[in-house]
């Protein structure tokens, strides 16, 4: 009998201490999944889905418009540069006295956003320094507006 009650004793501590390291791996993956990044894409995303439909108004406005740009980046030594944006209107015309600004933005991680000022060169065309924190991946948004006329468009860059 003894023999009996001590293998129940082993196989309990044997159960006991499964659910113990099933317990303490699964409170480890919970502390990183809830300390690392917080999986929010949009500051304020509630208050931007509201305005959806102004969003939507402001595409058929862009897209009437018929603005074109191109936007050529120069690398130096790497992580920056210069950005050369070209803008013309729908039949191929520079467009000349926009207000010209570009968002970088690294798609991977938060925190190295930055903002630069393309300043006029030539007719229809803009110039602006950068100075990216890290090389690789990164999204540029070009926001044009002259008047009541906004212009905005994203473009994929990868930095050597």
């Amino acid at each position: 009998m003894t023999e009996i009650a001590a293998s129940s004793r082993k196989a309990l501590w044997i159960i006991i201490g499964s659910f113990l390291i099933v317990l303490s791996v699964n409170m480890a993956l919970v502390y990183f999944a809830l300390s690392t990044w917080t999986g929010l894409e949009t500051e304020h995303n509630f208050v931007r889905g509201l305005a959806y439909n102004q969003n939507i108004e402001g595409a058929r406005r862009q897209q009437a418009l018929g603005w074109k740009m191109i936007i050529k980046p120069t690398f130096g030594d790497g992580k920056s540069g210069v950005f050369d944006i070209n803008f013309s209107d729908r039949e191929g015309n520079p467009l000349s006295g926009l207000t010209v600004k570009v968002f970088a933005v690294r798609p991977t991680s938060e925190g190295f956003d930055r903002e630069f000022i393309a300043r006029p060169v030539a007719a229809g065309t803009y110039q602006s320094v950068f100075a990216l924190p890290l090389p690789g991946v990164w999204d540029l948004r070009v926001v044009a507006r002259r008047g009541d006329n906004d212009f905005q468009r994203v473009e994929r860059i990868v930095t050597p």
